[in-house]
């Protein structure tokens, strides 16, 4: 018979924090589930420890994988071999309280939607950056804001949120703090394999801003942050920094702008009573990338061509990148040009 719940855990070198995992979800008060462990060809005892839970429940099925498919790739296999109604994302590093599942599978089934969220406590580790550590506090904050007046948004609430103030973040947090109904990967795609860090963002505003979502306020997962996991990864170099912070942010805008299922938040974005033109903001954001990952390459002390190696990359991507339209470029020209020449008559008429 089928689970109702599937929780995916893919996985790659999580040895150190996959058995305390596991431990979390095999606690849980909501027993109709599987879990499917999908490991990314681990080079550390990833498998062994994955085996190892697998002889004590026969719900853990492990799957590793041939070749390396990478984080996204990863993602999207694992909800492919899930059997379950319901999708539950755990990963490596992370915690479920033990009734996580049962809270959201109830919520879930009273509002019929397709996606869930929860709030999340963070575990954070020795040697976690101070910076890293403030951003997630504030992380949680926002969201907490965000969620203070209602917790259930319909479709066009998800969108107001999202054209606010156009800066792109995860309103909703990350997989393990999310449940998914299985239908929405065949309604709505899959991750997006041509974004790094913030893939999972960008599916849920795919499925929220056509469905609407619902947040449960009470912490029901632990999200463990350390200087080796991916958000520590995206945030150790200059050019990571880059593609997490100004990259992605600009591929999802270019989603917003021109992706088919998108539909509604370009409707809102236009007839809401502060107008949002989301493809001329695309194309002025995308200038403004590039031309950073540019100055870096030539003006920089040292010279860094790493930035304008990511641009490049997300340029294969976006074939849109390559050629941004000569009527783009100029008339931003003609409004730098403009800014210029309004503070030269403000400074000359100056008494």
């Amino acid at each position: 018979m089928k689970p109702i719940v599937s929780v995916c855990i893919p996985t790659y070198n999580g040895a150190k924090y996959l058995a305390a995992c596991l431990e979390s979800i095999l606690a849980q008060t909501f027993s109709d589930l599987e879990i499917i462990i999908v490991d990314d060809c681990s080079s550390d005892d990833t498998v062994r420890v994955a085996n190892t839970f697998a002889r004590r429940d026969r719900r853990i099925r492990i799957v590793v994988n041939d070749i390396n498919l990478g984080l996204v790739g990863n993602w999207n296999y694992a909800a492919e071999l899930a059997r379950g109604t319901w999708i539950k994302f755990v990963f490596q590093d992370d915690l479920i309280l033990p009734d996580c599942v049962a809270r959201m599978h109830a919520v879930a089934m009273d509002t019929a939607i397709p996606i869930i969220s929860c709030a999340r406590d963070f575990t954070f580790e020795d040697g976690t950056p101070d910076g890293l550590r403030a951003d997630y506090l504030d992380h949680r904050a926002r969201i907490q804001a965000v969620f203070r007046d209602s917790a259930q948004w319909s479709a066009r609430d998800f969108c107001e949120a999202a054209l606010q103030s156009l800066v792109i973040w995860n309103i909703l947090g990350e997989p393990t703090a999310v449940l998914l109904h299985r239908d929405v990967f065949r309604r709505f795609g899959w991750f997006n394999p041509h974004l790094r860090m913030l893939c999972d963002f960008e599916l849920w505003a795919r499925v929220a801003s056509n469905t609407g979502t619902v947040h449960i306020p009470q912490s029901l997962a632990i999200f463990r942050v350390h200087e080796t996991s991916t958000s520590g990864f995206f945030r150790a170099s200059e050019a990571r920094r880059y593609r997490f912070n100004m990259v992605d942010p600009l591929l999802i805008l270019h989603e917003y702008a021109f992706h088919p299922l998108f539909a509604n938040l370009r409707a809102m974005a236009a007839h809401r009573h502060s107008r949002v033109d989301l493809e001329s903001e695309f194309w002025r954001r995308a200038l403004l990338v590039h031309w950073f990952a540019r100055h870096a390459a030539r003006d920089s002390v040292p010279r860094d061509v790493s930035l304008l190696d990511e641009w490049q990359v997300a340029a294969r991507d976006c074939p849109r990148l390559a050629s941004i339209p000569l009527k783009i470029k100029f008339l931003a020209k003609l409004r730098a040009l403009e800014k210029t020449v309004t503070s030269w008559v403000k400074g000359w008429a100056r008494p």
